[in-house]
């Protein structure tokens, strides 16, 4: 009975020694089996690693054109194309055309007042030059509105630098035809005598050295 009892206890201790072998053996087999879900998340690149699919455009980037799209008018045509320039009108020498009316005066009898009226017509055409040499005739044939307009052109109250043959005004000029107006019976010349004095008074006052002269020469006379 005892020997039974003792092969009996032997058994069961075998049988448990056998039971926990088994656990540990699962138990380490477990451990070195790989983590699929460890492995599917570190497969997963990093949002700085991702590239942009060509359909979405980078932040920040213009999406350039695609090949064969039709560009528009304003691609091809700027606003000045198609816009032609007007020629110019032909222009000669400055005074070519005064002299080329001169030549035709004098043969044709013409006096100072068609000078003064086809110098007004050059001035308007913008040649300044030619319209001075015309008026500059009839002001010493003794035509007063063709003075006034040689010392308009020089007098600083009225001088315009699109009309005038001046590139600046100078009452030395303006002082100069005012008084032959005067002397051609022109009272609005005289009156401008008085304005250009208090201008050159006020410009003597001012340091002008040469407004001084000229003061002093006016009223030397």
């Amino acid at each position: 009975m005892d020997h039974y009892e003792h092969s009996h206890s032997e058994g069961n201790s075998r049988l448990w020694f056998s039971i926990a072998i088994v656990v540990v053996l699962t138990a380490v087999a477990i451990l070195l089996v790989p983590d699929e879900e460890s492995e599917k998340v570190e497969a997963i690149p990093r949002p700085a690693q991702v590239s942009p699919s060509p359909a979405q455009p980078v932040a920040g980037k213009k999406p350039e054109a695609e090949a064969g799209s039709v560009p528009t008018v304003a691609d091809e045509q700027s606003p000045a194309d198609g816009a032609e320039t007007p020629p110019k009108a032909p222009k000669g020498p400055e005074g070519s055309a005064a002299r080329a009316f001169l030549a035709s005066a004098e043969n044709a009898g013409i006096g100072p007042g068609e000078l003064v009226a086809k110098a007004r017509e050059f001035q308007q055409q913008g040649l300044a030059g030619d319209a001075w040499l015309l008026y500059f005739k009839a002001a010493r044939e003794g035509d007063a509105s063709a003075a006034m307009a040689l010392a308009e052109q020089a007098d600083p109250d009225f001088f315009d630098p699109g009309s005038s043959a001046l590139s600046a005004p100078d009452p030395v000029q303006a002082h100069k035809w005012y008084r032959v107006a005067e002397k051609a019976g022109s009272d609005e010349a005289t009156q401008r005598l008085e304005k250009l004095f208090q201008y050159l008074q006020r410009a003597a006052e001012k340091g002008d050295e040469r407004a001084g002269l000229l003061l002093q020469e006016w009223k030397a006379k």
